[in-house]
């Protein structure tokens, strides 16, 4: 990592830390405050806005100057919008448009992302006009909010997508989000040409239910024609294999993941002793060989020549969240403690977050403080705005959003 410097906190934030446990008990409160007033009206306008659902937020590219301050109707859009409720969120900051809070740049870009999560591009324009005669500079961009990944769009219009997991340590849950996103993409009818990136430099141990899992996705996807990037393909085949003996009946789901990891490979001959090997185990049948097609070999021989020359790792020793985060517990948090931690800064990336939830927001400001309090940095990219607002919220200084890297 090539980063050594330390964010500055703003001054109104310095004792975020001790902070963290009063602003939650307050947000909770102003919470349901703004349920009850925000969230049965059935004349309110923002009803008309769609859901965000499952959708994903922007990969923000949008300078957020906020000095760490945060008005009511703010502070109560954040908690709607964590609660799952993007029209009260849109109301609260319609609202706080007529009131001072139209001063502060950050309710502006709060509005402008679920605007475009919902896809309404007309009262983005109207929005936008605004802008430029309050601050007298330009509004970000539709398109650059609607071609990053998982925004809303209107049915019709095509986005490049560029799907990207991490997997890091023993890998045991199930639930974990980037597993989760990966079965998902299985299931999809995805387009040839479709290309997902998957990081396991890191991978080191699978259980059976993950192995199982993982592996059923990948050959999901081998099928179908989709070109994966692997970054540390060789090394996880070698670290997840190591362990693997003929006739030690164990592990069968690395078992699983390892085969299927060598066909992604191409190699044939490691293959095939190796389900030898397995079926000499379990005695089962093996997977079959299946030989990658030429785009597809050509997307991991590519993948694997950058991995091993590639001087500059700033941008790929990230922690990478994605989907929704939910709970005290969410996995996500797993991921930022002081003792998985392995790189400082800490940076992590959330532009594929769809939503964190107020209890998991407050666990994971927590968590920041306690990296902070151990003199470990920590910058978050990519956080779309209205997810930033929800961390601020809950205790995060505003110093650790930067603005995300293209």
């Amino acid at each position: 990592m090539g980063f050594t410097i330390f964010p500055r906190i703003a001054k109104n934030r310095s004792n975020a830390a001790a902070a963290v446990a009063p602003a939650t008990q307050s947000a909770a409160k102003g919470g349901a405050a703004a349920l009850a007033n925000l969230g049965t009206s059935k004349d309110d306008p923002a009803n008309d806005h769609h859901d965000s659902g499952s959708l994903q937020p922007n990969a923000l590219s949008i300078e957020v100057d906020e000095d760490g301050g945060l008005g009511p109707s703010l502070e109560n859009a954040a908690l709607m919008f964590a609660h799952g409720n993007p029209s009260a969120a849109t109301a609260a900051l319609t609202h706080a448009l007529d009131t001072q809070e139209r001063k502060l740049p950050l309710v502006w870009m709060c509005l402008f992302d679920l605007l475009a999560r919902g896809g309404d591009r007309t009262m983005y324009d109207e929005l936008a006009l605004k802008f430029v005669v309050q601050f007298e500079r330009s509004a970000p961009s539709w398109d650059e909010l609607v071609g990053a990944p998982g925004t809303a769009v209107r049915s019709g219009t095509a986005l490049a997508k560029k799907a990207r997991s991490l997997f890091r340590g023993d890998l045991s849950d199930p639930v974990y989000p980037a597993l989760v996103a990966l079965k998902e993409a299985a299931k999809q009818k995805l387009a040839p040409t479709q290309r997902i990136e998957i990081e396991i430099n890191d991978l080191d141990t699978v259980s059976d239910d993950c192995g199982l899992l993982f592996a059923g996705a990948l050959a999901a996807l081998r099928r179908k024609g989709v070109f994966v990037a692997f970054r540390g393909l060789d090394g996880a085949v070698h670290r997840l294999g190591s362990p693997l003996t003929a006739g030690d009946a164990v592990h069968k789901g690395q078992w699983y993941l390892v085969l299927e990891l060598l066909q992604w490979s191409g190699y044939s001959e490691k293959f095939e002793d190796r389900a030898v090997d397995f079926a000499v185990t379990f005695e089962l049948s093996p997977p079959s060989w299946e030989p990658l097609s030429a785009q597809q070999r050509s997307i991991v021989v590519d993948a694997a020549k950058a991995d091993g020359s590639s001087d500059d790792t700033s941008a790929l020793d990230q922690i990478r969240w994605m989907g929704e985060l939910k709970g005290p517990a969410d996995p996500c948090l797993k991921t930022i403690t002081v003792d998985a931690v392995t790189t400082n800064p800490v940076i992590i990336d959330m532009k594929q977050v769809q939503r964190v939830d107020f209890i998991c927001g407050g666990a994971i400001a927590n968590a920041f403080m306690r990296l902070m309090g151990q003199a470990i940095d920590v910058q978050v990219v990519g956080v779309s705005p209205i997810i930033q607002a929800l961390l601020m919220l809950t205790g995060a200084p505003a110093a650790l959003f930067v603005k995300a890297r293209s």
